[in-house]
């Protein structure tokens, strides 16, 4: 009988599977509606590359690209995502608040986020 996998081995499994694919230049360019990096539950993570982070809620195992999605929230390490990952089908999906929604914003000292902060 074959033994199971560690949640570590399938973390890197899942993990590596997501770098090792090359992206084209549409897929590194395309933002879905509801993609990871605009949820309240994404991490961002430098270890990971500019893109990459975990979902804070979402354990290894888990795939929300899938259909049906399969949904693990027990274990130790996280499930690896990206920034541009589709959450569509992410019942756990949440969109974070947006502070500047106009670029604008940012250029005018009256309104950085620095100001605000003081506010």
């Amino acid at each position: 009988m074959p033994r199971r996998k560690s949640e570590w081995e399938e973390a890197r499994e899942g993990f590596l599977g997501a770098v090792e694919k090359p992206k084209t230049v549409e897929e590194r360019e395309y933002m879905p509606e509801k993609a990871c990096g605009k949820c309240k539950h994404f991490s961002a993570s430098t270890a990971l590359g500019s893109a990459g982070g975990h979902c804070l809620i979402l354990k290894t195992g888990s795939d929300v690209t899938s259909d049906p999605p399969k949904y693990v929230t027990d274990g130790v390490a996280n499930m690896q995502s990206d920034v541009r990952m589709d959450a569509a089908k992410c019942k756990y999906y949440e969109e974070m608040e947006f502070v500047d929604t106009d670029i604008g914003e940012a250029f005018d000292p009256r309104y950085s986020r620095h100001q605000r902060q003081r506010m």
